[in-house]
């Protein structure tokens, strides 16, 4: 029996390893690591990775990638490289990270800090790929996002790809704050045009800095995720990032607390703390206090013979970490005048070096109060924030990842000029379209006839070398809608308008037009509000009912098919679903779709977007990039785009993608409930 027994043990240890990407989540969000792992592992596959991680590269299951990819038989693990504090975190700041091999791996650890900060030639010679798999903390003087950048241009300049897994900003995504980084006072703590509050994610931040670096650059975005979810809302535990950011609340504090070097005053406690020697604490805690800054309370607090407050941060959601440590250096500066560091030609001060510009210390030393301080800031911010905004992955909504975000920098500057060849616009037809839909509300009877010619283009069973686009528009109709109209009439397409109830009313002679012309309706609930769509079963079918309802009425015809919010595999459902009848395992999702296919429900998802759902500010270029960066040599693409108020770009689009997808060969078709596509399920 004993010599068996090695092999008893090394069965059930093999028993609790999960498989490379087989990982569940039980998170309101999927890392990038998880989404690399479950959906876009090839890219990696036959590949020398190169990964640069700390403690916190873990999973939504708390999985080290470097476990990941050291039981990955298709990859080869040939380096590991370090940032500030080290492969373990524990390394004290300003201390030099050291190089060493590792002793179970028995492969080289680079350190990325002290005098080595970028990848030296020989360090890279032996990968194909650089991974970064790093958790920021939403501040640009945290030197993981310069080690980002830093290894970018090594990469750039040696001629290697860098794949960037994205995590969440814990301080979220809309809170954008404090004085811009002047090119003079760029450092290793300011690498770029950011202020110190920049509200992006590590991923977002590889696409910013790589407008100037140019490296082969992939980003894998997370599932799930918004742009306005701060840490506590993804449901992940907090991993501490160093020795001084033990928890949430020092991430929080970090900004807040400690914009002080080089002055008498100092943060403590791992930034939950600001004061400095002979400060009184009563009246610090007044001034502050009385400026009602959001989210945050300050007690008064002595240390020794150092007077200053402890953060009582009540709501994270509000509090606004830059402005917080803004008007508490401007107080204390107030009550306990001090010289400020000044820069020199020869060397910049620390104190310049965190606030990028030596303009705040100026203004410090001439008493000029928080407010001014803020508002001289302003407009270097606003610029910022629109130079930043065509490199944001995430909207309002959760996001879904159809395809990694690549960034193969010789084809890019040749594809914005592609959507003006066709000029379909020419034909200027918007006029005849109309006579089928006379100006009168009430002709429901006229109504329910026209509806008969959309039914005669009933979709032929493909053939088995054919390829066929259906071209979906979500969340119309809207004034945007005529305008996709016009265009699929010019080019003698037609498409699948995916309709949300509460749009109908003011439209409905859009939507016969819809039907008059031959297109596809579906449904997409009435009030597409996740928090009650979700909530349960029932919520969601009442929902459904009324949007089919409202179109219905509109058009004659009740909707066969239609598309969740979010789709089928959305996780926010998760946020919103009753947990007293819902869990993890037991979703409202799971019932809802048991309930749909009971009914009879044909619920579409998609496999090709043009990405408009990311954000409002988006290019008719950049639409037809992602959409010609997704089509391969796919049988049958779903393509979602939507059609509501915000979006006119995709209707500019619309003309270069139609003539694009008929170059591929396609056919385009609209989306019946009796010949339910391929991509029901993305």
């Amino acid at each position: 029996m004993n010599k068996f027994l090695p092999f008893l043990i090394l069965a059930l240890i093999l028993t609790l390893i999960p498989p490379v990407g087989s990982s569940a989540n039980t998170t309101a969000i999927q890392l990038g690591s998880d989404v690399l792992f479950n959906q876009f592992h090839h890219l990696i596959e036959g590949k020398k990775v190169g990964l640069i991680t700390n403690q916190t590269g873990q999973n939504s299951q708390m999985v080290s990638t470097i476990d990941m990819l050291r039981r990955d038989r298709s990859v080869h693990l040939t380096a590991l490289f370090a940032p500030e504090h080290g492969l373990d975190g524990k390394t004290v700041a300003g201390k030099q990270v050291t190089s060493f091999v590792h002793p179970v791996y028995a492969i080289p650890v680079y350190g990325l800090s002290g005098s080595t900060r970028k990848p030296t030639p020989e360090m890279l010679k032996d990968i194909d790929i650089l991974l970064v798999d790093l958790q920021d903390i939403g501040s640009r003087t945290y030197t993981y996002i310069s080690t980002l950048q830093y290894a970018m241009t090594a990469a750039k300049e040696q001629g290697k790809e860098v794949m960037v897994l994205d995590r969440p900003n814990p301080l979220g995504g809309t809170i954008v704050e404090g004085p811009v980084v002047e090119l003079p006072y760029r450092s290793f703590i300011g690498v770029d045009t950011l202020p110190l509050a920049h509200g992006m994610t590590i991923g977002e931040l590889a696409l910013y800095f790589n407008r100037t670096i140019g490296v082969d650059l992939t980003v894998i975005p997370m599932q799930g995720y918004t742009r306005n979810m701060i840490y506590q809302q993804t449901g992940l535990a907090w991993i501490p990032s160093s020795p001084h950011i033990p928890s949430l609340i020092s991430v929080f504090g970090y900004m807040a607390t400690g914009l002080g070097e080089g002055t008498p005053i100092r943060q403590g406690d791992h930034f939950t703390w600001i004061g400095a020697e002979g400060l009184d604490s009563h009246k610090y805690a007044d001034l502050l206090n009385g400026s009602l800054l959001p989210g945050v309370i300050f007690i008064p607090e002595n240390k020794g013979t150092a007077g200053g407050v402890r953060l009582q941060i009540n709501d994270p959601y509000q509090f606004n970490p830059v402005k917080t440590g803004i008007y508490a250096l401007a107080y204390a500066k107030q009550l306990q005048p001090f010289p400020m560091p000044k820069s020199t030609s020869m060397q910049i001060s620390m104190f310049d070096k965190v606030m990028g510009t030596n303009k705040i210390a100026l203004l410090l030393e001439q008493g000029k109060s928080p407010q001014e301080i803020v508002s001289s800031y302003e407009a270097d911010l606003k610029k910022f924030v629109e130079l930043r905004q065509k490199y944001l992955i995430y909207g309002n909504e959760p996001f879904i990842p159809m395809q990694p975000l690549q960034q193969k920098q010789p084809k890019q500057p040749e594809q914005p000029k592609q959507p003006e060849q066709p000029k379909p616009s020419k034909p200027a037809k918007p006029e005849t379209p109309t006579p089928p839909q006379p100006g009168n509300n009430k002709g429901t009877t006229n109504q329910t006839k026209k509806p008969e010619p959309a039914t005669k283009p009933i979709p032929q069973t493909p053939k088995s070398s054919e390829k066929i686009a259906y071209l979906t528009f979500d969340d119309g109709p809207s004034p945007v809608t005529p305008h996709v109209l016009d265009t699929l009439k010019a080019h003698q397409v037609k498409a699948t308008f995916f309709i949300v109830g509460r749009e109908v009313a003011g439209h409905e002679a859009i939507l016969k037009r819809i039907v008059a012309e031959g297109h596809a309706v579906g449904g997409h609930s009435y009030s597409h509000n996740y928090q009650l769509v979700y909530k349960n079963m029932e919520s969601f079918f009442a929902d459904v009912e009324k949007g089919s309802q409202m179109i219905e009425k509109a058009t004659g015809i009740k909707p066969t098919v239609f598309r969740y919010p979010g789709g089928s595999t959305n996780t926010v459902s998760l946020k919103y679903q009753d947990p007293k009848r819902y869990n993890k395992e037991q979703t409202v999702m799971h019932a809802i779709k048991a309930e749909a296919k009971q009914r009879g429900f044909t619920f579409i998802d998609w496999n090709i977007t043009n990405g408009d759902a990311r954000s409002n500010k988006y290019t008719a270029a950049q639409a037809l990039a992602n959409i010609k960066q997704q089509v391969k040599s796919q049988k049958e693409i779903v393509v979602l785009m939507h059609d509501s108020s915000t979006k006119s770009p995709t209707a500019q689009a619309l003309p270069g993608i139609i003539s694009y997808l008929k170059e591929k060969g396609y056919r385009f078709e609209v989306i019946q409930a009796d010949r339910p596509t391929g991509s029901n399920v993305k």
